[in-house]
């Protein structure tokens, strides 16, 4: 046997080794018992809980009127104008005053200017300068707030916006409705709970349902000036009550 023949039978013979030693393997391997998967336990309960709304609406008499005016100006010559215009403003604080509204009581803006201008085949041409200056004049009577509108509505230069009827201490009005309607929306949500034979455990959430509201009865809007316009009909267009609600959506949790 040569050299060759002889490196032949040996590598045959390794190869066959090798063979025979990896089928042991995998034959051991198959006998051995395989691990098991355990899967992750997910839960798919979930958190029992009550949810209900409430609300509340309260009407109240109004104890404070504001009306909101505009003083308005027109003309070529912008000095002569403010001067006008200060001329005007004083005038109408007199006559505020003779209806017993102090000027501590009447809010001023700020003067506003802006030009005026015409176009003739595509050119410009300044034609004048209006000025005017816009005013809130705080009322605690709705008599007095429907004079005064009776007043500023004779005045040519004067607009009328509007008569808004308000309530002195609101945000305390409204913070007892908010507490009234939540512990409301609590007790309807204990009430659910024993109805089921449970009892609540923590809030989870509470939300305004809708948002708080407050409502006027009517408003001045706009005021046409008619000497003729009654006292009695501004009277009754002036709002004469405001009513606040306010609305809740609560979360709780149920215990059982």
């Amino acid at each position: 046997m040569n050299k060759v023949t002889l490196g032949l039978v040996l590598l045959v013979v390794l190869l066959g080794f090798l063979l025979l030693t990896t089928n042991k393997e995998n034959a051991m391997q198959n006998a051995m018992p395989k691990s098991l998967k355990v899967p992750s336990v997910v839960s798919d309960a979930q958190m029992s809980t009550v949810k209900v709304s409430a609300s509340e609406s309260r009407k109240y008499g109004a104890n404070e009127f504001v009306t909101v005016a505009m003083l308005e100006l027109r003309g070529r010559d912008k000095e002569l104008l403010f001067k006008q215009l200060e001329t005007r403003r004083q005038a109408i604080f007199e006559q505020m005053s003779k209806l017993d509204i102090q000027n501590a009581d009447i809010e001023q803006n700020s003067v506003d200017m802006r030009k005026e201008w015409s176009y003739d085949k595509g050119t410009r041409s300044l034609t004048g300068y209006v000025v005017s200056q816009s005013f809130a004049i705080r009322c605690s009577s709705r008599s007095v707030a429907a004079a005064a509108v009776a007043v500023l509505s004779a005045e040519l230069d004067v607009e009328i916006d509007r008569t808004s009827a308000r309530l002195k201490g609101e945000d305390s009005l409204r913070k007892e409705i908010i507490l009234s309607v939540g512990k409301k929306a609590m007790d309807k949500a204990e009430s659910y709970a024993e109805s089921v034979g449970g009892k609540l455990g923590k809030v989870i959430s509470v939300s305004e349902n809708g948002g708080s509201d407050l409502m006027h009865g009517r408003q001045v809007l706009g005021v046409a000036k008619f000497n003729d316009y009654s006292e009695d009909a501004l009277l009754s267009s002036i709002a004469d009550s405001v009513s606040i609600s306010a609305s809740v959506h609560l979360v709780v949790e149920l215990l059982q």
